[in-house]
């Protein structure tokens, strides 16, 4: 997916690559890839960013939001780590589709369905 980086008012272009994992159905995972720099992975929550599409998501870490250009609608993403911070802006209609196409393969909703909650409390409580 093609974003911009933003700083002030200047906009860079960067590609990013947006990834859903089935078996990992809470996340998605946005890596950032510069050109001529290393790609910078994040790993972000499926339900926040279709929160962003609409209002104001997110605390801390990762924030996503709506805002209106013009005449179009875009989202804007903002990563913080390490008193750092990157803010990105991403068409609205392209990320809402790709999140629809997630749907196909894990509905929203139903992420912790499959989930053996037997063997993820016996794991979380020390057993085997």
């Amino acid at each position: 997916m093609d974003i911009y980086q933003l700083w002030s008012s200047f906009r860079r272009p960067i590609q990013a690559d947006f990834r859903f994992d089935p078996d990992d159905p809470l996340v998605v995972t946005v890596a950032f890839l510069p050109k001529d720099e290393p790609p910078v992975m994040w790993r972000v929550c499926r339900q926040l960013l279709y929160a962003g599409l609409v209002e104001n998501s997110g605390i801390g870490d990762v924030q996503v939001w709506p805002v209106r250009i013009r005449r179009r609608w875009v989202v804007r993403i903002r990563l913080q780590a390490c008193g750092t911070s990157a803010l990105f802006e991403a068409d609205l209609r392209c990320l809402e589709e790709w999140l629809h196409d997630t749907d196909a393969a894990v509905p929203m909703g139903e992420e912790l369905n499959s989930l053996d909650w037997d063997a993820a409390t016996s794991y979380l409580l020390g057993g085997s």
